[in-house]
């Protein structure tokens, strides 16, 4: 990901959390991660690691395509999706890539419905 995109979806996950009503304490809080590291990701100074950026998506009821790509419908092309996935996949641990597994499942179970 370049820095602008990280920028971009760094703005997605704060305009979300501010219109929830989270302070950055209260959702540090609420996703189970130090205050020190999230303001490092909002202010795009670090990128979220998967098993950090799936439990933004839950808290902030978004879809990871939304805050990655900014838009449900995009569909990114094959070099954009090879780098966020090297990004993602150098930053993450085994039980992270099970559980984004699970959630990539149980998605396409839905949009097929």
């Amino acid at each position: 990901m370049t820095e602008v995109q990280i920028k971009e979806m760094t703005a997605r996950i704060k305009a979300r959390r501010v219109a929830l009503g989270f302070t950055q304490e209260s959702f540090c809080e609420a996703i189970d991660l130090s205050a020190s590291s999230y303001t490092k990701i909002e202010n795009a100074f670090q990128k979220p690691a998967l098993d950090t950026l799936i439990r933004i998506a839950k808290r902030l009821d978004l879809s990871l395509d939304y805050i990655v790509f900014g838009s449900e419908e995009r569909k990114p092309s094959k070099a954009l999706d090879t780098d966020v996935l090297k990004v993602l996949l150098e930053s993450t641990d085994a039980d992270a890539l099970l559980s984004a597994s699970t959630f990539l499942a149980k998605a396409a179970k839905i949009k097929k419905s």
